[in-house]
């Protein structure tokens, strides 16, 4: 049974893929649980489903129903919606504020992995994968062989 289930991001806006009136977008969806990587599977709407697609802006969720096919003139694979609509509306844009302080991370800290909106508000709006890293890694620490030298001879009772 050729089905194909999708709940994820919108990476670009919809724009025309076929001469029959179709659009096709990304849609992202993460691969493992760390964020380390993303699947983005191309999907193709029908001309009917035009009402629904003022809702997929990049940064959107979205639900997709359908199958796996070819599609376009390279005939890459791609899921032909049956039934898609939003979730959840994109998060507004980030409020510009003036900078304060240094903006530096003061230690090292694990950064997870998101999705990051770009050309807000333009045609070449989209949702790109910021993978996790670590900041300002540090030297790795020297162990000693004794870690609590205060511990040595015992407790303080003891002696």
């Amino acid at each position: 049974m050729n089905r194909a289930c999708l709940i994820g991001l919108v990476g670009c806006r919809p724009r025309p893929v076929g001469p029959d009136g179709e659009l096709g977008l990304l849609v992202l969806t993460q691969r493992d649980p760390q964020g380390e990587r993303v699947d983005r599977h191309r999907v193709i709407l029908g001309a009917g489903q035009a009402q629904d697609v003022g809702d997929f802006t990049p940064g959107a969720t979205v639900y997709v129903e359908g199958h796996l096919a070819r599609h376009g003139p390279h005939a890459r694979v791609s899921v032909i919606a049956e039934r898609a609509w939003a979730i959840t509306t994109a998060p507004p844009p980030p409020q510009e504020t003036p900078p304060r302080g240094t903006h530096a991370s003061p230690r090292e800290h694990r950064r997870e992995g998101h999705a990051r909106r770009v050309a807000i508000g333009t045609a070449g709006e989209r949702l790109v994968w910021v993978r996790p890293t670590t900041v300002r890694p540090g030297p790795t620490p020297v162990r000693t062989s004794v870690p609590y030298p205060a511990l040595r001879h015992g407790p303080p009772s003891a002696r």
